[in-house]
């Protein structure tokens, strides 16, 4: 189902501290998946190797790249843009804890990619402690949050299960889709183009990330409604529960 995304104009900041969780993945396909269904689409750079950048500068030329990551910067770029665009979506970096803390200071929806490992679930605490404080500095609960697992296996796997209990353990709503561990998905950033563009041997993996993208629009809309709504609030946003694909 497509949802209009005109007059939104919301930040979403994919962020973790730790790297290779799937970060740039979320962001420059997010970007992408929205541009396409007609959407006006910046992406904030912040990541110091700029793959997303490098990325988007010839899958898309629809999608307004900006390269920064000074923390000022940020607080003060990111509100402007979104009042020209329907979303701005900005790749967190790894191991920039003041940029991070900035982005989660003007993000409508914070999305926070995690490695489907004991390790990394645990590592990912950080970052929800950087959100907790973010939505305590600005006395809201904005920026709402969902947490996505990354190279998820079957749940017929009892480590896959184990990681889908520790995620919701965090405290914070979790993705029904998640980013599973396909070969395709890899293959992306160095094809510089979407995963639905691979042709029929990428399908299976499209296919699961177009859920997960559409998961999250629809998740960005419904819950920034309901912290708009006076009887809304953290305790009313959108059900979730994390899935294999």
């Amino acid at each position: 189902m497509l949802v209009s995304c005109h007059g939104l104009d919301m930040i979403i900041a994919i962020v973790n501290q730790k790297g290779g969780v799937g970060k740039t993945t979320i962001a420059a396909h997010l970007a992408m998946w929205l541009a396409e269904r007609g959407g006006r689409i910046a992406l904030i750079d912040t990541d110091e190797q700029q793959t997303a950048s490098r990325w988007l500068s010839e899958a898309d030329q629809h999608v307004r790249v900006i390269t920064e990551h000074r923390a000022d910067a940020l607080i003060e770029c990111g509100p402007g843009l979104s009042e020209t665009f329907d979303f701005v979506i900005a790749d967190g970096p790894a191991n920039l804890a003041e940029s991070t803390r900035a982005l989660l200071l003007v993000a409508d929806l914070a999305v926070i990619p995690c490695g489907a490992t004991m390790p990394e679930l645990e590592s990912t605490s950080a970052t929800v402690r950087m959100l907790r404080n973010a939505q305590a500095v600005r006395r809201s609960d904005l920026p709402t949050a969902l947490l996505v697992l990354s190279r998820m296996k079957p749940t017929r796997y009892r480590l896959t299960r184990d990681a889908m209990e520790a995620a919701h353990a965090l405290g914070i709503p979790v993705a029904r889709h998640s980013i599973p561990a396909r070969e395709a998905i890899a293959d992306a950033p160095g094809q510089r183009t979407a995963v639905w563009h691979l042709g029929l041997h990428a399908r299976d993996a499209a296919d699961a990330l177009a859920m997960l993208l559409e998961e999250i629009e629809t998740y960005a809309q419904e819950s920034t409604k309901r912290i708009g709504d006076p009887h809304g609030g953290a305790g009313s946003l959108p059900a979730s529960g994390a899935k294999a694909a």
